[in-house]
């Protein structure tokens, strides 16, 4: 019997990068979208809010009849390339980005943290700083460093922290994580509603903060494999 497999591609964000429509870089992302077909997704999943499926689905409709240049974003980049590629009819869109707006404010506990308990800030944010883009990495080079298990674990273990932020009776940082925590287990409940067969093999594109806590959650829950990206990025 085999058994469900999911890719957890962490990534940055491209529309915050300047320079990735160029010939060089557009050849280099090629070269990310040429190793991860070697994964044969069945169906590609994608950080965006589940409720804009039917919008994603259009752009990809569009994309594959060519009336859809692709943008900065490694949801159409990476996403509608490798759907395209291997002929799926459809993307899935399985985010969710509700609940209370001053409890997803991650910059206001950020800087709450700052102002009022700086030692604490030192510590849990220290080397929090995500590697950069120079002009001698190629993007491949970039998304194997950005997959290493070393520097996720940093980061989820950066998130869990923040539970020790605020006060007794104000408990500012425990808001924003469960907040945190409530969004990645609905990415998680929509991603293992998608293992509809045995052989499902999901490709899921997603800001490498959360590719430490959906990992963790698909483990624990027995309802696949993991496999890692590094096994298809790295030679």
């Amino acid at each position: 019997m085999a058994t469900p497999e999911v890719l957890v591609l962490g990534s940055f964000h491209m529309n915050e990068q300047e320079g990735l429509q160029t010939d060089q870089r557009q050849e280099e992302i090629q070269e990310v979208v040429g190793r991860l077909l070697t994964f044969k997704p069945t169906k590609v999943a994608v950080e965006v809010e589940a409720r804009h499926d039917e919008r994603l689905n259009e752009l990809y409709g569009m994309y594959r009849a060519g009336g859809y240049k692709l943008p900065n974003n490694e949801i159409d980049q990476l996403g509608f390339r490798i759907a395209d590629r291997l002929n799926h009819s459809k993307l899935y869109a399985v985010d969710w980005m509700g609940g209370d707006e001053e409890d997803k404010n991650f910059d206001s506990v950020y800087n709450w943290v700052k102002e009022h308990q700086p030692d604490l800030f030192s510590e849990i944010f220290k080397g929090y700083e995500l590697p950069a883009l120079t002009e001698e990495k190629s993007i491949l080079d970039y998304y194997k460093e950005l997959n290493d298990p070393t520097w996720l674990r940093q980061i989820h273990s950066t998130y869990v922290n923040m539970a020790r932020i605020g006060e007794v009776d104000n408990y500012i940082g425990m808001k924003w994580l469960t907040w945190w925590y409530r969004r990645n287990l609905i990415l998680f409940s929509n991603l293992a509603r998608h293992l509809s067969q045995e052989n499902e093999r999901i490709l899921f594109i997603v800001g490498l903060s959360h590719s430490e806590i959906i990992s963790n959650f698909l483990k624990e829950s027995g309802c696949c494999k993991v496999v890692s990206p590094l096994a298809y990025l790295e030679p």
